[in-house]
């Protein structure tokens, strides 16, 4: 998990299968939030930075990678549907604070991953307070880490994994500091740019929520069942299609059929990542887009319906 300093909690451990994303969101917008809301995952971690109830940077960290912005918000709202575990936080920062926290988060890396005995810390400190930067020294050595959060130049405050909030002493940050091997990262702000912006409006979160959760999960007040959604097999595959066009439609109608409108959006995801449906002449693209599809389709099919949907993507792949 991302470690985040802790404020005032507002929100504690509410768990993740009960969220409903527009809905809280809308709350943390129109509550003016400054502050931190996070989404802790069994295998990923979402971190959200408001200020002054504006949306102004989105994290989202899994399988040893991350997602920012607008994308960071997409899958945010895979994670919740593919996943019914998990908790959701919210603590309140002062401004200056929430500053600081902004710049861990989506700061630039002015230093990485150096080795303390190597640093000068008295001229990094004048280097920052002479910058007026607004940064977080973020400390690690083995399992232990700690943080000095920075606002226009001056020191905000201290805080480590063992705090349960932020300290204004930094003893037990120096003492960290003090372990062997210990490196340092400093990521600062750029500007005033990040404060200005406002990612809630680069993505309908309501209307893809809905769409989402509808096509794989829609309840039914009737009787009636219906059977769970069949892979389209090698051998059923749609018609021969005559251009990239025509095959890049036919494999989102096949994790349609397979895996529901969420399947759909996996695909469209996935295929947007490699560099759209022409890239998958390559092998090695090809390989990460079905392993990709395979992982984020296992709680939504068995693994034998999820082979088949793959060899039939394959099959229409083949024809490009």
């Amino acid at each position: 998990m991302f470690l985040l300093p802790t404020g005032k909690p507002l929100v504690e451990n509410f768990p993740i299968s009960k969220l409903q994303l527009p809905e809280a969101l809308d709350k943390l917008r129109n509550g003016k939030l400054t502050g931190c809301a996070t989404f802790d995952f069994p295998a990923a971690d979402c971190v959200l930075i408001y200020d002054d109830g504006k949306l102004v940077s989105a994290l989202l960290r899994r399988d040893n990678s991350e997602q920012n912005g607008a994308e960071a918000l997409r899958g945010l709202v895979d994670m919740m549907l593919l996943t019914n575990s998990g908790s959701f936080n919210v603590s309140g920062f002062s401004k200056g604070i929430n500053q600081a926290v902004l710049a861990l988060v989506s700061g630039d890396k002015i230093i990485s991953q150096q080795e303390m005995k190597e640093i000068d810390f008295k001229a990094l400190l004048e280097r920052i307070k002479n910058g007026r930067m607004t940064a977080t020294l973020r400390i690690s050595a083995g399992q232990r880490v700690g943080m000095i959060l920075y606002n226009d130049g001056e020191t905000v405050g201290f805080f480590h994994d063992a705090a349960q909030t932020i300290e204004s002493t930094g003893t037990e940050v120096q003492h960290i500091a003090s372990l062997a091997g210990a490196t340092a990262d400093l990521m600062a702000l750029k500007g005033a740019a990040e404060l200005a912006q406002d990612l809630a409006g680069l993505v309908n979160i309501r209307s893809l929520w809905e769409s989402a959760k509808g096509g794989v999960f829609t309840t039914h007040s009737g009787p009636e069942k219906t059977s769970p959604p069949q892979a389209v097999p090698a051998s059923q595959s749609p018609p021969p299609a005559t251009s990239s066009a025509d095959i890049e439609s036919a494999i989102l109608a096949i994790a349609n059929s397979s895996l529901g409108k969420l399947g759909k959006t996996l695909a469209e995801k996935e295929l947007m990542s490699v560099g759209g449906i022409k890239a998958l002449k390559d092998e090695t693209k090809l390989s990460g887009f079905l392993n990709a599809v395979e992982k984020s389709s296992k709680l939504l099919a068995s693994n034998n319906k999820i082979k088949e949907m793959c060899d039939a993507i394959s099959s229409e792949v083949a024809k490009l």
